[in-house]
């Protein structure tokens, strides 16, 4: 057995293809993420006035709401979010600036957080639900009827803000770390090896919802692997195998030493990260919007301390999570702290 090199985004972000070839063997150290985009709009070249104008509002919006006060940030967040992701889903289909854009999703409010939710609207051919096209593009659900998600379900499977969630509402935590990780080659078998950091009950959990656990030592492993056609794997093979696992289910966040990987030993609200980060602060920017009087009405004051974990870390999360999945590699920024 041999220890393959990370590429590829491997086992993250990995893509079929390059959306924008900027050396597929190596993680990518950014300083400034805005001149980034500037930087991959102009190499992939297509409509380029349309969508370095959508980047310059989904920056000016950003910067805005990391120093705006916590019940104004959620509507500057979540247009820059918006504008950030007509610019992915144009990069990968060339809509282009006469299609009609929608947001693909509707806020339920029911007077109070853990009562609310939002509403995942069905995609069409001739307008563009961003909500919906992201799910789709990001994570290959298509949305074909409305689709109604509780928000404190959603939550539970934030992961950075996970332990103050499980505080607050006192359930048991649901994820288990990942440690020690190994991609590696057998023949023609490659895979990934990562040490579960959970107590021996959890695993029975695991193993039910699919997740294949041995045990070295006393130390339980999660092995994925998959077998391969030929003795040097390709990138088709690469995303096949980061398929095979995410489809299991991976949580992630990056911060200052890398990306941090969990699985969850929780059967139900099993969303992906990027999503639950979009469709929550669509949610909170609509409330700020429409009814900013209820902000911190519909929360108790535990509530409260959750939304101002969530609105403090996880915009960062989904800018530089979204920019690895939009080019299949992972991202990270220099010199600063998450």
């Amino acid at each position: 057995m041999t220890e393959l090199k990370e590429k590829y985004g491997f086992p993250l972000f990995t893509k079929e293809t390059n959306l924008v070839y900027l050396g597929h063997e190596r993680k990518l150290i950014i300083s400034d993420v805005w001149a980034f985009w500037d930087y991959v709009i102009k190499k992939k070249n297509i409509d380029k006035k349309f969508l370095l104008s959508l980047l310059e509002q989904a920056k000016n919006f950003y910067n805005a709401a990391e120093s705006a006060p916590l019940n104004t940030k959620p509507l500057l967040f979540y247009y820059s979010f918006l504008n950030l992701s007509k610019i992915v889903l144009n990069l990968e289909h060339n809509y282009g600036q006469h299609i009609h854009y929608l947001h693909g999703i509707s806020e339920r409010n029911n007077n109070s957080f853990r009562r609310s939710g939002v509403t995942l609207q069905p995609i069409e051919k001739d307008k563009i639900k961003v909500a919906s096209e992201l799910y789709r593009l990001f994570n290959g659900v298509t949305i074909d009827t409305n689709t109604t998600i509780n928000l404190k379900n959603l939550l539970s499977h934030c992961v950075g803000i996970h332990r103050a969630y499980s505080e607050i509402y006192r359930v048991s935590e649901s994820f288990c770390k990942l440690s020690n990780v190994l991609y590696f080659k057998d023949g023609k078998e490659i895979g990934i090896k990562a040490k579960v950091q959970c107590d021996g009950r959890d695993i029975t959990s695991l193993k039910k919802l699919g997740y294949h656990i041995e045990k070295e030592e006393g130390i339980p492993y999660l092995i994925e692997s998959l077998n391969i056609d030929k003795y040097s794997p390709t990138r088709q093979d690469y995303y096949a195998l980061s398929q095979q696992l995410i489809h299991k289910g991976v949580w992630y966040y990056v911060g200052d030493d890398g990306y941090k990987m969990y699985i969850s030993k929780q059967k139900q609200h099993r969303y992906p990260t990027e999503m639950i980060i979009y469709w929550t602060i669509f949610y909170l920017g609509s409330i700020t919007r429409y009814r900013p009087n209820l902000f911190k009405e519909i929360f108790n004051d535990m509530e409260q301390w959750l939304m101002s974990e969530f609105l403090t870390t996880q915009p960062k999360q989904f800018l530089y999570l979204t920019t690895a999945k939009m080019l299949g590699q992972k991202v990270l920024k220099a010199y600063t702290s998450f």
